[in-house]
């Protein structure tokens, strides 16, 4: 486990983006940087509500806060098609 929060992950995610854009690697208006912007979005959303006590206290059950679980899992699977997406579209070229 790497031990990054999900506000680091899309940070991460939208640098990569910036410098792909910059070397030109992909278009701007690839499909495939949609997805990855949707997912380091999810990953800020999941941070917010990890971070909001006020909110943590209304959604969480059992010590599990589910809001910050589920757009993890969410913003997870935008970037691995987001990756994946990126991948065929660099092959297809």
């Amino acid at each position: 486990m790497l031990g990054y929060s999900g506000f680091e992950i899309a940070i991460l995610v939208l640098l990569a983006i910036a410098l792909m854009h910059y070397t030109q690697l992909i278009k701007k208006n690839s499909k495939s940087i949609k997805w990855l912007v949707s997912g380091a979005a999810s990953f800020i959303i999941a941070s917010v509500l990890d971070l909001v006590t006020y909110i943590r206290v209304w959604i969480t059950a059992d010590g599990i806060n589910y809001g910050h679980a589920l757009f993890s899992i969410i913003g997870a699977l935008l970037i691995l098609v987001g990756g994946l997406k990126m991948i065929y579209e660099l092959f297809e070229e």
